[in-house]
């Protein structure tokens, strides 16, 4: 009768098709890993970019003088930024700001107050690693228009991107997109003034104007992914900025900004890392420096002779807003004279004269160089860090600390 009863309810689920063989536990186990694994969530696209960033970049007489060699009638600058080399490398944008014009032979070699330097030192400046100049700066028309075009020519030609100076209006209303990686950053330089120089045509350089900051940050947010800003402002040879150009910071973050690399005082200023909130409530983290000082120059006498390579690393998570993951810098000092006490301008690492053998350190640097670059050790660490790292505790490179 059992097995009758069995036969009958075999061919009624049959007939109906709802008796199909339950899996045992094991094989479930199976099927339902199988299901997980096919609903694993895809893995985030990271994309990372990085900067090197020095500030100014000026060619005075001594240099002039050093670099000649009468026998050719040339200017060799090369050696000037060889140390310099092994802290850009690697770096997916090295930026400096460019505070001289390149007006060719049509106007005499000058310096101080109305800068035209030679060609060859812009060749220097392609070996060393530069791929993009900021031209916007109380120099840039100190060979007037057509020493202005020019320079941007020169540039052209050397492979090397430029922001802030213009040749005609239409060139002056596009943003500089620089597509690092895959992140979009939006470039915007901007002058406090040019020497009282006459601009004849306001598309030339772009001139620090309130609705036209405004404007301009608001056009690049919306075509990149992260918006740097790198204005020619601060009174100069002051160490702490004035209370007039954080607030030209605050405008530019608020409206936008989201890196601001500042220069003009010709000595370092402080930087830091800035929480700005969006008219959502949400808030983001912006960072600047008010001054990144001399890269090279022949201003010699202190502070004006030290200053940093100011590392950056960006990164983007899908298609997040990117973020400033670290911030470091190296503290750079320009050599003027070398050990023998004649005129050799090379941008030197602190770390790399402080570290020379005490038995070849003179055939180097002269004494009292040395004790300068112990100062700078100090001086910069404090400046940039709130205090002073001794030479038994330097590093090569320092992290800036987030808040």
């Amino acid at each position: 009768m059992k097995k009758l009863w069995s036969i009958l309810l075999l061919i009624f689920c049959i007939i109906l098709g709802g008796c199909t063989p339950q899996p045992k536990p094991a094989e479930r186990e199976v099927e339902e890993a199988i299901v997980i694994e096919e609903k694993e969530t895809p893995k985030p696209v990271v994309k990372n970019a990085s900067f090197a960033v020095v500030g100014d970049i000026m060619v005075h007489d001594y240099q002039y003088n050093e670099a000649y060699d009468k026998a050719t009638g040339t200017y060799n600058f090369m050696h000037n930024f060889q140390d310099m080399k092994k802290y850009f490398e690697g770096y997916d944008m090295v930026i400096g700001n460019l505070e001289t014009t390149f007006a060719g032979d049509s106007r005499p070699i000058s310096s101080y107050p109305m800068f035209n330097t030679p060609d060859s030192f812009l060749d220097a400046v392609k070996d060393a690693g530069f791929n993009l100049l900021t031209t916007a700066n109380n120099h840039c028309m100190d060979t007037f228009e057509s020493g202005l075009i020019r320079t941007l020519d020169k540039l052209d030609e050397a492979g090397i991107d430029h922001v802030g100076t213009y040749r005609s209006e239409e060139e002056s209303k596009k943003i500089l997109i620089k597509e690092v990686n895959g992140i979009k950053f939006a470039f915007l330089s901007y002058t406090y003034g040019t020497n009282g120089i006459y601009v004849p045509q306001s598309y030339l350089v772009n001139i620090l104007l309130e609705e036209k900051v405004k404007a301009d940050i608001k056009n690049a947010k919306e075509k990149g992914d992260m918006v740097v800003v790198l204005p020619h402002m601060g009174n100069e040879y002051e160490t702490q900025p004035r209370q007039v150009f954080i607030d030209w910071a605050d405008l530019m973050f608020e409206s936008g900004a989201d890196i601001i690399l500042a220069s003009h005082p010709h000595v370092l200023q402080p930087m830091e890392y800035r929480t700005i909130l969006e008219e959502d409530g949400s808030s983001r983290t912006g960072f600047i420096i008010y001054s990144l000082g001399n890269f090279i120059s022949s201003q010699t006498t202190p502070p004006r002779n030290a200053s940093i390579v100011l590392h950056m690393n960006i990164q983007q998570i899908d298609e997040e807003k990117p973020t400033i993951t670290q911030v470091s810098f190296v503290p750079i000092w320009t050599q003027f004279r070398n050990a023998a006490d004649k005129n050799h301008f090379v941008v030197r690492s602190v770390y790399d004269m402080l570290k020379l053998p005490e038995e070849t350190r003179y055939d180097v640097i002269r004494k009292k160089d040395y004790q300068r670059v112990l100062e700078i050790q100090k001086e910069t660490t404090m400046q940039l860090l709130g205090r002073e790292i001794p030479v038994e505790e330097m590093q090569e490179e320092y992290i800036f600390p987030k808040p």
